[in-house]
């Protein structure tokens, strides 16, 4: 981010203008260019999810082409939001640690309290259970018998079927059942942090992707193999972005949403499991922006 301050900062000296004269064109505050041109995300922790158009702002003003720096902005802000979030879960885990304890020095040692117990004397079953084993003997061998009579009766009382060779009757061979289509079911891997795999994909219908902000505004992108499809737009608290692509095996989508707090997306109606540091309640009040890429694995095609 410092490398991107700089050039905003030199932009600005070729130009002739102060920091107020930026200020008072973009709508910006004095700090905020300051600490654009600083490079200090951490000013920005709370308002990473505009940090994109607040440089974008300051880049029209000095006449810097918003492009040639738009993806080393997006993996500065993805670089900072992971180290902040793995920050934040140790330091969560390391209170916990200490709470447990301090819980467990609290409670009283009773390993060596010796709690005298009344034995009852157990009856002997020994007699009982040799009883019951005959008695079940017994009647498993009269029934043997009895079925063994009787279907030596019903075989010599039933009448002789001549078979089909006998009888000069063609028989039919059996009529197999149409194999039925097997159904692939959709699923969505999640190799490592931020990367998917979507596994059992039918490339005969559109790839449907559903994208809903249930916190806060937030801008919101998705790239097919490196083309924009939904370019930086912004979406209202309650809104939904729906995106529907073909796709083949290999192909990447990128999706980067500005505040991940309580954002709901699913692909193809199954629900894509985020990363717990986007947990509003892990981390209370902050807005974290990230870019999530899904590549597509194994593929089908259904019948039509």
């Amino acid at each position: 981010m410092q490398k991107i301050g700089k050039m905003l900062k030199e932009k600005r000296i070729e130009q002739g203008l102060s920091i107020e004269d930026v200020s008072e064109k973009t709508r910006l505050t004095v700090k905020h260019v300051k600490a654009l041109e600083d490079g200090d995300l951490s000013f920005f922790h709370e308002d990473l999810s505009y940090l994109r158009f607040f440089v974008k702002s300051y880049c029209e003003v000095v006449g810097l082409d918003f492009e040639d720096i738009k993806d080393e902005l997006r993996t500065c802000i993805d670089d900072y939001t992971v180290t902040f979030a793995e920050n934040e879960i140790l330091s969560h885990k390391e209170i916990e640690k200490n709470i447990a304890n301090s819980e467990k020095l609290s409670k009283v040692d009773t390993a060596n309290v010796k709690v005298k117990k009344r034995h009852k004397k157990k009856p002997d079953f020994s007699l009982i259970s040799l009883i019951g084993i005959v008695i079940l003997v017994v009647v498993v061998v009269i029934f043997a018998l009895f079925m063994f009579f009787t279907g030596q009766k019903d075989k010599e009382n039933r009448p002789s079927i001549p078979t089909a060779q006998e009888s000069g009757t063609k028989v039919d061979e059996p009529v197999k059942p149409e194999q039925e289509e097997i159904k692939k079911e959709f699923e969505i891997v999640n190799d490592e942090l931020k990367k998917y795999t979507l596994n059992n994909v039918d490339i005969s219908k559109k790839l449907k992707i559903e994208t809903t902000f249930n916190a806060t505004d937030s801008g919101y992108s998705v790239t097919i193999d490196g083309k924009d499809i939904k370019n930086n737009q912004i979406y209202n608290y309650g809104e939904t972005a729906v995106t529907e692509i073909n796709v083949k095996k290999g192909t990447n989508i990128s999706i980067y949403i500005g505040c991940m707090t309580n954002v709901e997306i699913k692909i193809n109606g199954k629900i894509v499991k985020t990363d717990e540091s986007f947990n509003p309640e892990v981390f209370p009040g902050q807005c974290i922006a990230s870019t999530l890429v899904f590549t597509v694995g194994d593929v089908y095609e259904s019948s039509k």
